[in-house]
């Protein structure tokens, strides 16, 4: 299942009044930021990638997706930025169908670039993050009959499946500032929703939740969806309570597996979707993303 990190302000990037006030908002689940003087037409002289799909963790806020976005305008000012939200109701209760036609502007904006020339850099936070990848690489395949053409993906904090306990703390998260009113119905439900998660992703058969588990675990491994050429840079802590490193590490297995090349970074005191937080801090995390793009381009 999805997780959220907790309600704290990252560090370092200056974030604006108004987060994400000079991004679009093109439908309520897909954002859009288009640096100045900016050309669909990409500059082929430069090895920066020119559009960051920023797929964010769920239910997280503006002030914290736009450090990431900030973040990326400093190291690559010239990369438009797609960013695509996920919400708990989304996530788990609409049908698949409907979680694609969400994310129709989001492939829309990636088709408004001339694909021969996009460089396209993926960042999708937790299991909410890379469930949209896999809702946007399904409809891009749909429409042009080609993989989503990324140079490298960033999983961060992600690659997990539902673990009672860890679900658990994931959805308490947002419930921390609930009157005791609100969050008795609230943690009620939240143990309900998280057993029958449970149950059936490990008793029942796996076509019963294709749709909410094993369809995106397994299609963000597809090379039919994801370029085959694209290099997946793994970033995890064993201090992340809201997801397994085990099973990050068994996800990027099977990305090689699968012909991905595969790096991983394992960061030591670091929470979920707070990578940046642990031992080497922002400097570390960064570098490890500016390194895996400079991979995905064949930079030596």
């Amino acid at each position: 299942m999805p997780s959220r990190t907790e309600d704290t302000s990252p560090p370092s990037v200056p974030i604006p009044l108004k987060p994400l006030a000079q991004f679009k908002r093109l439908s309520p689940t897909v954002w859009l930021y288009t640096p100045p003087n900016y050309s669909t037409t990409s500059q082929t002289s430069s090895l920066a990638p020119t559009t960051i799909l920023l797929c964010s963790w769920m239910n997280a806020v503006p002030k914290h997706t736009a450090y990431y976005a900030n973040t990326y305008m400093t190291l690559y000012p010239q990369a438009r930025i797609i960013l695509v939200t996920i919400n708990t109701m989304q996530f788990l209760f609409h049908p698949e169908s409907k979680r694609r036609a969400d994310i129709k502007a989001a492939v829309t904006a990636l088709l408004a670039a001339d694909q021969s020339t996009d460089r396209l850099l993926i960042h999708a936070l937790s299991n909410g993050g890379n469930r949209r990848v896999y809702n946007i690489s399904s409809v891009y395949r749909s429409l042009t009959g080609n993989p989503l053409p990324a140079k490298i993906w960033i999983v961060d904090s992600a690659g997990g499946i539902p673990q009672f306990r860890r679900d658990i703390h994931a959805l308490q998260v947002p419930a921390r500032q609930f009157s005791w009113f609100v969050w008795i119905p609230y943690m009620a439900f939240a143990y309900a929703v998280v057993s029958m998660v449970y149950v059936t992703v490990n008793w029942m058969p796996e076509w019963f939740w294709y749709e909410l588990v094993w369809g995106p675990y397994k299609g963000n491994n597809d090379p039919r969806l994801v370029d085959g050429n694209c290099v997946k840079g793994y970033v995890y802590s064993k201090e992340d309570e809201a997801m397994d490193w085990r099973d990050t590490e068994r996800h990027a297995r099977v990305a090689e597996e699968k012909g991905y090349r595969v790096v991983m970074k394992l960061i030591e005191g670091a929470g979920h979707v707070q990578m940046f937080r642990g031992k080497g801090g922002e400097q570390d995390y960064w570098g490890f993303i500016e390194k895996i793009w400079k991979l995905g381009v064949g930079f030596k």
